[in-house]
């Protein structure tokens, strides 16, 4: 089993997007596919430690003997039963043991793992895994340091040297050295920390292989640095004949042909970065409770709390609004969605359109929005969109521009007044609904619901995902005549 076959599980999980583009049944065919590679490595584990047992018990009885004749190996050997029981031994058992060390363990293990290594995650999905993760780190400004920091057993955002090395590599060979190098610096300064380093080493990552690629990949970048690395490589592997000609070789050309280094870009975050960062002015929202009584009178009697987030344009949050009994019944309404109101809007952006009148839930959500919104009609259709993307999206643009609603597509976007998210999930890590312009940003979190009065100059963009996948249910309020 492959360093890169662990290192683009890790990748894929920890950019949900990348499985989520897989589509559902191919998620659990790549789950179901490493947990038979793991119960089959069990397995294997097991009969390595039955194979260990019997060894221990022999060379118990063998020590014992040992012990005993070195007391007094002349007397030991006088006596004809001792001496012919070790000649015995010499003679055939280690003949034996010799065969028995070179039997394979649990043949029927490694019979299956090269039977199922044809089916796990090639090139090409390593290779989308890592750019994911590194255009992540780019966006949200994550240092590769920061993440081999973090806590394995407790944060998601967690990366192992070992990771951090095939990320490296993968970008040194798209010849992207700037990334490479942040990526190997991690990876050979932190190889001691972590609590698998030394499984590295079989894996295919000595810690010499790494400062040796770190040398290389600076060296590239024209920076002296590189002979400090080939130096710390040479340290750790000073018999390597190859690798002394090649730090040779390489000082030798930087000698007669001096570069000027190439040193890191310091590029400044875009609007929708500083955003998606949480680095938002701090918005004077206002709380209100109010006698909500825009449309029915009746709302005096139940006032409807919310928050104020703008007022040119109107924006409003309702916090809590839907009830989880509610939620539950969408969610079970979302994954019962018959395939003829399935659609995808782009890879990693999937939904399913169901009427207001498919049950009394939704019409009471729907008569709900009526009163939140101040409207007296909305858009027949609820549209609950299931999203995992690394970078960020428009989401309204997807619908205007998309040809799989018919109904909707008739109607002209620009008589769309407002819009209307209902919030199905919490998004802890990433997902923001930002409007830069606005200084709005919203974290989705379950029972919430935004309405945002916005023209397209105005248009909500979702910030990368970094974890999980976000659940909305949208409704379109249309502009009625005067």
């Amino acid at each position: 089993m492959t360093a890169s076959f662990w290192f683009v599980i890790l990748l894929l999980i920890l950019s949900s997007s990348s499985l989520k583009a897989l589509g559902e049944n191919q998620v659990r065919e790549m789950l179901n596919l490493e947990r038979n590679l793991l119960k089959n490595f069990r397995d294997y584990a097991e009969k390595l430690e039955e194979k260990i047992h019997l060894i221990n018990n022999y060379l118990e009885d063998y020590n014992d003997d040992i012990e005993d004749a070195n007391e007094d190996p002349e007397k030991y050997l006088s006596n004809p039963l001792n001496s012919f029981r070790l000649i015995r031994h010499m003679h055939q058992d280690w003949v034996g043991w010799q065969v028995y060390m070179e039997d394979l363990v649990a043949p029927d293990a490694v019979e299956k793992v090269e039977r199922l290594l044809p089916q796990i995650p090639q090139k090409e999905a390593f290779r989308k895994a890592a750019r994911n993760v590194h255009s992540l780190t780019q966006f949200y400004d994550y240092e590769p340091a920061d993440l081999v920091a973090k806590d394995e057993r407790s944060s998601s955002l967690h990366l192992s040297p070992l990771d951090c090395y095939h990320l490296g590599l993968e970008l040194y060979e798209e010849q992207d050295y700037l990334g490479a190098a942040k990526w190997l610096q991690v990876a050979a300064h932190n190889y001691t920390l972590s609590r698998h380093r030394d499984l590295f080493d079989p894996l295919g990552a000595p810690r010499w292989q790494v400062y040796r690629d770190l040398g290389r990949t600076l060296f590239k970048l024209n920076r002296q640095s590189a002979y400090d690395a080939y130096e710390s490589a040479l340290r750790l592997n000073s018999q390597n004949v190859h690798l002394m000609k090649e730090a040779g070789q390489l000082e030798l050309f930087s000698l007669r042909d001096p570069m000027e280094p190439i040193m890191d870009l310091k590029p400044l975050p875009t609007v929708l970065e500083k955003y998606c960062r949480g680095d938002v002015p701090r918005h004077q929202g206002r709380l209100t409770c109010e006698l909500n009584d825009w449309v029915h009178s009746f709302l005096a009697y139940a006032p409807i709390k919310f928050e104020e987030l703008q007022q040119d344009p109107f924006i409003i949050l309702y916090p809590g609004i839907i009830y989880k009994q509610e939620i539950r019944h969408v969610e079970n309404a979302y994954e019962r969605c018959p395939p003829n109101d399935r659609f995808e809007l782009e890879q990693g952006i999937t939904g399913c359109s169901i009427s207001d009148g498919y049950s009394p839930v939704l019409k009471r959500i729907h008569g709900r929005i009526l009163d939140m919104a101040g409207v007296e009609k909305a858009w027949e259709t609820f549209y609950i969109v299931e999203y995992a993307r690394v970078t960020p999206f428009v989401p309204f643009k997807l619908f205007r521009n998309s040809t799989k609603f018919p109904k909707l597509n008739l109607m002209n976007f620009a008589d769309v007044e407002a819009k209307v998210i209902v919030f199905l999930k919490d998004v802890t890590l990433g997902g923001a609904f930002t409007m830069p312009k606005e200084n709005i940003l919203v974290q989705p979190k379950r029972g919430n619901v935004l309405i945002t009065f916005e023209n397209e100059e105005h248009s909500t963009t979702i910030c990368p995902i970094i974890e999980g996948t976000g659940l909305v249910m949208i409704k379109f309020i249309m502009k009625t005549e005067d």
